[in-house]
């Protein structure tokens, strides 16, 4: 049944890709990774196509550069978002009541910090900044740790995403609610403010794999979550 819905733009509001720029606590993303998956390119072609017409934020993601996704597909989400002269926007950006524009939130997901530290080029060539969601920072080096706050300076954005990087739904289901905020989310969280960070806008699931109760919780500790679309409400 959810493999015929998202063949079906009809099962899906216009916006379940994108940013509206409305008071929606969820946001969905669309990862583009081409190396360890298949990226669907006519569902980002039509993404940025729905952000261009309608003054919307695409949303996009992928995780580690050279490896599960490859240069030349970050170039190309690039060359497409200047095509259709889309602003290149972090997370930290996106608030509700804001001017409308349209755009693209690009994302780099898990901890694969030299890796990201190596597009420094090429995202400042399109003049882009991105969000970088970071997992696993208690054990990040102290050479990463200060990539990051390079990365930071550059005007990127800085979120949490989780502290092993483990599937929320079965950590909830074999521990409990409770224990996935106490264990993943909290700490993820005081991580980076601890580290000098800004306090997150946003909390991005592992893997984009979450329910209504899980969104629920997490969000009374930050101010929206991000899923995938196998867990996008919309």
């Amino acid at each position: 049944m959810l493999a015929a819905c998202l063949a079906l733009a009809a099962c899906h509001d216009e916006h379940w890709l994108s940013y509206p720029w409305d008071d929606r606590k969820v946001l969905c993303s669309l990862a583009f990774d081409d190396l360890s998956a298949s990226a669907d390119w006519d569902l980002i072609d039509e993404q940025l196509d729905v952000a261009a017409r309608t003054n919307a934020v695409a949303l996009l993601h992928a995780h580690v550069p050279g490896v599960s996704v490859s240069i030349a597909a970050i170039e190309r989400i690039l060359t497409m978002a200047d095509q259709r002269r889309l602003a290149f926007l972090t997370y930290r950006e996106l608030e509700a009541g804001a001017p409308p524009q349209a755009g693209i939130a690009i994302a780099l997901d898990d901890n694969a910090i030299e890796a990201w530290f190596g597009l420094r080029d090429q995202l400042a060539a399109h003049r882009a900044h991105v969000t970088f969601f970071i997992a696993r920072w208690h054990s990040r080096t102290d050479d990463e740790r200060a990539m990051v706050r390079t990365l930071a300076d550059d005007g990127d954005d800085i979120e949490p995403h989780s502290v092993e990087h483990l599937d929320p739904v079965a950590y909830v289901r074999d521990h409990g609610l409770d224990a996935y905020m106490a264990d993943e989310v909290v700490p993820s969280i005081d991580a980076l403010t601890q580290a000098g960070y800004d306090a997150p806008t946003i909390y991005a699931f592992p893997f984009g794999h979450s329910t209504d109760e899980l969104n629920d919780a997490v969000l009374k500790v930050a101010p929206r979550v991000r899923v995938s679309p196998g867990s996008c409400p919309y």
